[in-house]
Formats: C-alpha cells, sequence, structure tokens
C-alpha cells in the first residue's frame, strides 16, 4: 500500500550562539577577582535566604569548593558598604592587585572606620 502523502513543516529555527556564551564568559573573567568574589558572596547570601540550600557546605558542594575556601570568601559581606561599593564599582588598576587574601584582616575588625584606614592604606 503505497501513498503520496508528503508533508512539510515550516519551523523557524533560531540560530545556537554559542559565541554569545563565550563572550559573556570572557568579559566575567575580565572582571578583578575580588569584584567576582563580592557578587558570589551575595549571591550565596541570596540562595540561603530563599531556602535553596541547607547551608554553606551544601553550596561547596554544588561549587567544588572547600567550605573554608567559601566561608572566607562570604565573610566579604563583613566589609563596610563603602569598601563593598568601591570593589563593585571602581575600575583602577590597584583592584586588580587587590586579592581576597590581602583584605582578609580588614574582614575581621568590626569597626567600620578601621576597616576604611586600612582599605585606603591598601590602595595606595
Amino acid at each position: 500500500m503505497e501513498t503520496d502523502l508528503k508533508f512539510e513543516f515550516k519551523v523557524d529555527l533560531k540560530p545556537a550562539h554559542y559565541k554569545s556564551y563565550r563572550c559573556r564568559m570572557a568579559k566575567i573573567s575580565n572582571e578583578p577577582k575580588l569584584r567576582q568574589y563580592l557578587v558570589l558572596a551575595y549571591q550565596i547570601q541570596e540562595t540561603l535566604a530563599e531556602g535553596k540550600a541547607k547551608d554553606l557546605g551544601q553550596i561547596a558542594e554544588w561549587l567544588g569548593m572547600t567550605y573554608t575556601r567559601l566561608k572566607r570568601i562570604t565573610n566579604l559581606l563583613l566589609l563596610c558598604p563603602k569598601i563593598q561599593e568601591e570593589i563593585l564599582l571602581i575600575n583602577t588598576d590597584k583592584i586588580l592587585q587587590i586579592t581576597e587574601r590581602k583584605i582578609r584582616d580588614i574582614t575581621k575588625e568590626i569597626d567600620w572606620e578601621k576597616q576604611i584606614e586600612a582599605w585606603n592604606k591598601l590602595l595606595q
């Protein structure tokens, strides 16, 4: 039983934009590491607040990082708002040279005025 039925379909396929993903990742990797870590700390805080993860250990497992490393990154949230704003918005060569390790002592300081003094010394 032969039939001469012919089916035609019009499908509007959009091309895959692999380049856009690569470009986006290139833009992210061009950001200073300190800025990337601060943004990650805020994303972790939001994930925990929304109840999407039970604790920091679970997020560390998801990211393939140690709990200690992730804790150090989330400690960036202890910086005073002025320093966080500068990390997020300043575009100088100095910010590229500042690592998370260099500001660990600043995150341990409770007094925001002393944090700002230490931060300004670091920027000099």
